[in-house]
């Protein structure tokens, strides 16, 4: 992996449109530059060793004006969502 994964006690259920301003506004240890994972990045994070909840959680791909996709940490599926719809939201930071 290419990023780092924010701690779980940064973990919150927000709409999808309110994640951006969360993931820009979360600074840990002085570090920023947070934002939320591609659906890509969230599937790769789902087949690693993890300690997200078992739930759903939003990634920054969008669909189009009312969807974006998400993650069943259940499962595995990935799934489109209502953007107005609370998902779990896990921030990532790109690392060199």
């Amino acid at each position: 992996m290419h990023f780092e994964i924010a701690p779980k006690e940064t973990e919150v259920i927000l709409n999808w449109d309110d994640t951006r301003l969360y993931c820009f506004s979360l600074s840990i240890d002085g570090k920023t530059g947070w934002r939320l994972p591609t659906k890509e990045e969230l599937n790769e994070i789902y087949e690693s060793e993890n300690d997200f909840v078992k739930r759903g959680y939003w990634s920054s791909t969008e669909v189009d004006t009312f969807y974006a996709w998400g993650q069943n940490f259940n499962n595995g599926r990935q799934h489109s969502g209502l953007k107005n719809n609370g998902f779990y939201v896990r921030a990532i930071r790109s690392i060199l």
